[in-house]
């Protein structure tokens, strides 16, 4: 399995970085300004004290996310799930930011059987999903309970969107993209009844592929454009969201 990583990873820890500092100055600003008031402006201080307590509070959130996500690289538990089970013949496009399509949008896989969106959960614990309907595995006298969200709807969704793209961007007017739910870890533990839609972990993996290689759809020339065009679109997506307007003279 061929691998593409765009390159947006950078640009995104980045933004993400500068989001949060500029969060903490503005709590630390709010600090700063409570010194400067006389202690009769009661009400001053109280919305100031709120806008430092968010501002800190968030800002430290969002720094310690962007700076474990530059620890753990994006994808690889998708890698290490997918690579052994797929051949050369396909490629996974990790994390591609593409218009109109959600950051939800774990990864694109593209090969001879066609595209397939998928989004990536990783939920501890045990779950059941039957026809639409995802269940957890309580383990007490609650038994199996409905989960707070759906995993088939969400890769829908995103699966829809990139479907909208793909028309709109390329030469393949025809071509239709396939949800995909994936668990990319062992702490997932997915019991399969008759689900209405694809799903891949790390207990079915194997056979996932193999069952999905049976169709051919797409040959190499329609991969190849197919990928490029998600990689130009990705990149265009990217210096469009760094760029900063210059002031007009």
């Amino acid at each position: 399995m061929r691998l593409i990583r765009p390159a947006r990873n950078r640009q995104d820890r980045r933004w993400a970085i500068a989001l949060s500092l500029g969060m903490l100055l503005v709590g630390f600003v709010a600090v700063a300004l409570m010194s400067l008031l006389p202690d009769e402006r009661v009400s001053a201080i109280g919305a100031l004290a709120v806008s430092a307590a968010l501002g800190i509070g968030v800002g430290l959130a969002w720094l310690i996310r962007a700076v474990s996500d530059r620890r753990r690289p994006l994808g690889d538990d998708l890698v290490r799930l997918l690579a052994p089970a797929f051949g050369d013949g396909y490629v996974l496009i990790l994390s591609p930011r593409l218009p109109g399509v959600s950051d939800d949008i774990a990864a694109l896989l593209v090969g001879p059987p066609g595209v397939r969106a998928l989004v990536a959960r990783r939920w501890r614990g045990r779950y059941r999903v039957r026809d639409r309907a995802w269940e957890y595995d309580t383990r007490s006298r609650s038994g199996w309970i409905a989960c707070r969200t759906n995993p088939t709807f969400e890769a829908a969704a995103v699966a829809e969107a990139v479907t909208r793209w793909a028309r709109g961007a390329t030469d393949d007017p025809v071509l239709h993209v396939t949800p995909v739910v994936a668990f990319p870890l062992s702490i997932s533990r997915i019991v399969l009844e008759e689900p209405d839609g694809e799903i891949v972990s790390s207990d079915n993996a194997p056979w996932y592929a193999q069952r999905i290689g049976r169709a051919q759809r797409m040959d190499a020339d329609r991969v190849g454009r197919f990928v490029q065009a998600v990689v130009d679109a990705a990149d265009a997506t990217v210096q469009a969201r760094v760029a900063i307007p210059h002031p007009q003279r």
